[in-house]
């Protein structure tokens, strides 16, 4: 399963970010590694960065917080991550357009700047750059930029909206029709 340049900045934002998006969600790391089925140690390694995030891994853990947003109807945790993560992913898709449309070259391994962790992050984000193979392969071949899989778009439009509260209480509905996990 190849990641694009943008998706693997998207798990890398995630990552760098999983510790506090956590305790906001008011979960121990045991608790969060039950709710994925994993070891406490791979929560722990994730937030740590001894080991990088997988595409899988973040399409796990966007699922389980969407869920808890739902389920609690959790504002404050959906604006956490969408401000730590989406946010600031969104931000540099939209200068390198900018960029891309004034007829600047922009390198498909530039760096972004967000304004966040240290120079062991960086120096770990490098090590995890996409080869060029994969980001030639996850283009359009229409425009040549790269794109989001399905699931990927899925998972930031879900966690904006319900940032936005519009859509809680319908996820909510269609997640519990009978009007919560906790009716009978």
């Amino acid at each position: 399963m190849a990641t694009s340049e943008i998706e693997q900045r998207w798990i890398d934002k995630f990552q760098e970010n999983l510790g506090p998006i956590r305790k906001v969600a008011g979960w121990t790391t045991q608790q969060l590694a039950d709710e994925l089925g994993v070891a406490r140690q791979t929560v722990s390694n994730l937030e740590t960065g001894k080991s990088p995030m997988t595409k899988l891994q973040y399409l796990a853990l966007r699922t389980v917080f969407s869920a808890e947003i739902a389920r609690r109807e959790d504002r404050d945790l959906a604006r956490i991550i969408k401000t730590l993560v989406d946010d600031p992913i969104e931000q540099r898709i939209r200068e390198r357009r900018a960029q891309e449309q004034d007829g600047e070259a922009v390198a498909d391994n530039a760096p972004v700047n967000t304004g966040c962790g240290n120079a062991a992050d960086n120096a770990a984000t490098e090590k995890r750059k996409p080869s060029a193979a994969t980001l030639k392969a996850s283009k359009t071949a229409a425009t040549g930029k790269p794109t989001l899989s399905t699931a990927m778009q899925a998972l930031a439009v879900i966690t904006g909206a319900l940032a936005s509260g519009t859509a809680a209480g319908i996820i909510t509905y269609l997640m519990f029709p009978d009007g919560g996990p906790n009716k009978r």
